[in-house]
């Protein structure tokens, strides 16, 4: 239970109320339950403000415990000047982000009580705010809402590019800037959601599919072997272009395994030649153990 003068904060940072109203006593009496429950709040105050936040440092009792936490404008700081001293650099410089803006809320924990108090705020920034209208596509704000996400996948599923579908949804908007999140984040979701389907399965991901392949194509083939223990050993793998091209073009045949730089350190060895334009023709592929 909070003390008398504490107002407690322990619902989801969307029902934190009107937080534009709030001064700095106001804030300074504010507790939570968790330094998470902290983060949220003061996420949302970011939000309704204009300005992004980050996770800063936090400090530990003896046993190990976190019982102070820091949590900063997203401008906050300088970039190191290691950065640009580098003699080695071959790209330029991002734009300078940072303005070493002090704005912060620092939060500890209060182990009588196991209630989570504000320690210290900062409200004033040394740069401009973002406008409301724009706060949506910053980083710490942007997301793909349940019903985005479901409509991408089930337009990806129909074999919808995802060109359009994204044109689709900024039409449904208004607007690409009025989406919520950019094109950027819409392709990393489906590479999120593809990867999370063949993990600890990617090998038999790659079987399955090379074998859906040749049956909608009698000219594709794939052949692999399996140890005694089920493990995947060598792939081969050919379509039905790639075999077509081989029979007019096969006279010469170059193989490269050179591609061994992969996550599970295997070769991959590609089959090529040369057709009649004098542009390279790949034959077959095969992953060897």
């Amino acid at each position: 239970m909070a003390e008398t003068g504490y107002e407690m904060l322990d619902e989801e940072a969307d029902d934190y109320g009107d937080v534009l109203q709030l001064c700095k006593e106001e804030i300074m009496n504010k507790a939570f339950r968790s330094d998470e429950a902290a983060y949220e709040f003061y996420r949302r105050f970011g939000k309704c403000f204009g300005f992004g936040i980050r996770k800063g440092d936090s400090e530990k009792d003896k046993s190990g415990r976190v019982i102070c936490r820091r949590f900063f404008c997203n401008r906050a700081g300088l970039r190191q000047h290691l950065h640009y001293d580098r003699l080695d650099r071959q790209r330029g410089h991002r734009p300078e982000t940072r303005t070493n803006c002090e704005a912060k809320l620092s939060v500890y924990l209060d182990v009588v009580s196991g209630i989570w108090r504000v320690r210290k705020i900062v409200l004033d920034h040394n740069h401009d705010l973002t406008p409301a209208y724009m706060v949506h596509m910053m980083t710490n704000f942007r997301e793909i809402s349940c019903s985005a996400k479901a409509q991408i996948s089930s337009m990806q599923a129909h074999g919808v590019p995802m060109s359009k579908i994204l044109g689709y949804m900024a039409g449904q908007a208004g607007g690409y800037s009025l989406m919520g999140f950019t094109k950027k984040d819409a392709y990393n979701y489906i590479n999120k959601a593809k990867r999370a389907k063949i993990i600890d399965g990617d090998a038999n991901t790659a079987v399955v599919y090379l074998e859906e392949k040749a049956g909608a194509d009698p000219m594709s083939m794939a052949r692999y072997n399996l140890t005694k223990d089920n493990m995947l050993t060598n792939m081969f793998w050919a379509d039905g272009g790639s075999r077509v091209d081989y029979q007019y073009f096969g006279d010469v045949l170059a193989f490269d395994s050179t591609y061994k730089k992969n996550k599970c350190q295997r070769p991959l060895v590609i089959f090529s030649g040369v057709n009649n334009h004098k542009q390279t023709t790949i034959f077959g592929f095969v992953g060897v153990r």
